[in-house]
């Protein structure tokens, strides 16, 4: 029995770490999409593809800039600060669904589902990115070692 919790626990925590960033995003871009059908109606088909092409552009920008324009790999960070990084995550997600919030009340219309989107996606990929700089900081600052080792 002791086995199958062991197996359990390692089983969750490789889910967690594998889905983590992704989970955040879902959560932001769902959440976004659900409050502009409440503030920036209406959501017809034609608003929605505003709304895919806001998020891919938005992806596809960052992707492109810290690439180096598709030439250059990123380097992964340790597993231990994704997993401190992505405990964070209620202020990237926060701030994205926050932005959506804001344009779908102030602008409305096919404006707010576009930027929306982008701005969401936006918000949560750069504060995500703080997130991970702040845990590889605060793992360097007060962990014993360096957190690759871990």
């Amino acid at each position: 029995m002791r086995q199958f919790f062991d197996d359990y626990v390692r089983g969750l925590g490789m889910s967690a770490r594998n889905n983590a960033l992704a989970y955040g995003y879902s959560v932001t871009v769902t959440a976004s999409f659900g409050v502009l059908t409440r503030t920036a109606k209406p959501a017809s088909v034609g608003h929605i593809f505003i709304f895919v092409v806001g998020c891919g552009l938005a992806f596809a920008g960052v992707t492109a800039a810290v690439t180096r324009g598709f030439r250059q790999r990123v380097e992964q960070e340790p597993p231990m600060v994704v997993a401190l990084a992505t405990s964070f995550a209620i202020l990237s997600v926060s701030a994205g669904v926050g932005v959506a919030a804001l344009l779908g009340t102030e602008i409305g219309g096919w404006v707010a589902w576009f930027l929306g989107a982008l701005l969401a996606t936006l918000a949560y990929l750069s504060i995500s990115a703080l997130e991970m700089a702040a845990a590889r900081a605060l793992h360097l600052t007060v962990g014993d070692g360096s957190p690759e080792r871990r």
